[in-house]
């Protein structure tokens, strides 16, 4: 797989269309037969949005565990549960209608 990323970025940086196109489609290939191709449908999430309920509403549970945590002062559990949701790549922002959270970049 390496050797073929290194021929598509080799085509890229020549301008050479169809050795890119050829590249990708090894690379393609190769992380199809392993199901990680990026652009199989399987990945697609648009037409069912169950992931993103799930992911919503575990989000607000770790939220209102958090709050609820801070009205008992509990600021070491507030804060953990604060670091937990970033060490997952959701960055939480206290604004005073509440907490808003959005996923980090």
């Amino acid at each position: 797989m390496h050797e073929a990323v290194r021929q598509g970025n080799t085509a890229l940086g020549d301008g050479d269309d169809s050795g890119t196109a050829a590249a990708l489609g090894a690379v393609r290939a190769m992380l199809g037969v392993l199901g990680l191709d990026p652009l199989d449908p399987q990945w697609a999430t648009g037409s069912d949005d169950r992931l993103a309920q799930a992911t919503d509403g575990l989000v607000a549970l770790a939220l209102q565990q958090r709050q609820a945590a801070r009205v008992r002062k509990d600021f070491a559990a507030a804060d953990a549960i604060r670091d937990q949701l970033t060490t997952l790549g959701v960055t939480v922002e206290d604004t005073p209608d509440g907490p808003r959270w959005e996923l980090s970049r």
